[in-house]
């Protein structure tokens, strides 16, 4: 920890400590003992600067020994060496300069050989109370610093857990698209030919996303829109696409491919599980708060159940709850044959 002794509130509040000692000081020397009005201020002066300055050096100290001295035994022989120490060097350099100054004046020299075992005292007292506020402060600076090692550590497991879960989302819509792409070279040559030139188109835009976390509405639906291009190319008039979008929600950011695997999802368990047309329906609506995704499709409740590791899903929910911290976020609903996504995204500045 290799900062500065105090910050500039501190500094502050140190010297205003010393101001007020003095005060008191002089106040008792000079109008209940009765001494000179310049000894008297001399006196306090002089004092406090000098064990102002001594102060500055036990901060140091209480680092010091904060790091290398264990033990209750060891500490309290540290500090009242340290003690002992310090009211020495203070008096004997107090007593010095005012020699120097005053040392003709024998009414004030007697004075400060009397009142020498109060200042003793005093000084003490005044040594314990520096040393337990230099505690306080570097208790406060390792909690502090703690607070800030922990805060760094968990933005780097999270931003380690969102790029493990973004990066197993385009593998896995590569190795679906490529089966596609596989049955239809002997089924139908031309489509799958369609099919590698827009999956081409897919990945290109995915490649200029980079590693940024967020993306805005109108770009994510325009991604999403090639994976509906790709798929349609596969299915054909099995595959209805239904949209609904406010387009005020537009500029909304959102998870960058959040939506594909969702999509992918309705796909999957929907129109490939069915002998009829399947409609995919993507709904965004928004307010000032809150951007909401909806997507849902038709399904045959007794059609069997298509395997799969859930990748997509799972994604998504870890997703949202690793970025915005909440699990409510993210919903699932099966009723009327209809399975239905809804993706509620915190917007954090006005709807204009």
């Amino acid at each position: 920890m290799d900062k500065p002794f105090l910050t500039r509130n501190l500094w502050i509040y140190f010297i205003a400590f010393w101001m007020a000692v003095s005060v008191i000081q002089f106040a008792l020397s000079y109008g209940v003992y009765g001494q000179e009005l310049l000894t008297s201020l001399a006196d306090s002066i002089i004092s406090n600067v000098v064990f102002g300055l001594l102060g500055i050096g036990l901060w140091y100290m209480v680092r010091f020994s904060g790091k290398q001295i264990n033990g209750f035994v060891k500490n309290l022989a540290y500090y009242l060496g340290s003690c002992v120490f310090t009211i020495l060097i203070w008096q004997l350099g107090t007593y010095s300069i005012l020699r120097v100054l005053f040392g003709n004046n024998d009414v004030f020299m007697n004075f400060l050989a009397v009142a020498m075992i109060v200042k003793v005292l005093t000084g003490v007292l005044i040594y314990f109370l520096l040393i337990s506020v230099d505690f306080l402060i570097l208790s406060f600076e390792e909690m502090q610093e703690q607070a800030e090692h922990e805060t760094t550590l968990s933005a780097m497991l999270r931003d380690a857990e969102l790029n493990m879960l973004r990066s197993q989302i385009k593998p896995h819509f590569l190795f679906n698209s490529l089966n596609s792409v596989s049955a239809l070279t002997i089924s139908n040559p031309q489509a799958a030919q369609d099919m590698i030139i827009k999956l081409s188109e897919f990945m290109r835009h995915s490649l200029t996303l980079g590693s940024d976390t967020v993306n805005t509405l109108d770009d994510e639906l325009y991604h999403s829109g090639l994976y509906l291009d790709i798929e349609k190319v596969r299915f054909s008039d099995r595959m209805i696409i239904k949209k609904q979008i406010d387009k005020v929600c537009g500029n909304i950011t959102l998870p960058a491919m959040i939506l594909q695997p969702l999509l992918e999802n309705a796909v999957k368990h929907g129109v490939n599980t069915m002998l009829t047309a399947c409609t995919i329906s993507l709904k965004a609506e928004c307010n000032e708060s809150y951007l909401t995704i909806a997507i849902s499709n038709n399904f045959d409740p007794d059609a069997v159940p298509r395997k799969g590791t859930g990748t997509g899903l799972n994604n998504v929910k870890k997703r949202m709850a690793a970025i915005y911290g909440r699990n409510d976020l993210f919903t699932c609903n099966s009723s009327n044959e209809v399975f239905e996504v809804r993706l509620q995204i915190p917007v954090p500045q006005k709807i204009s």
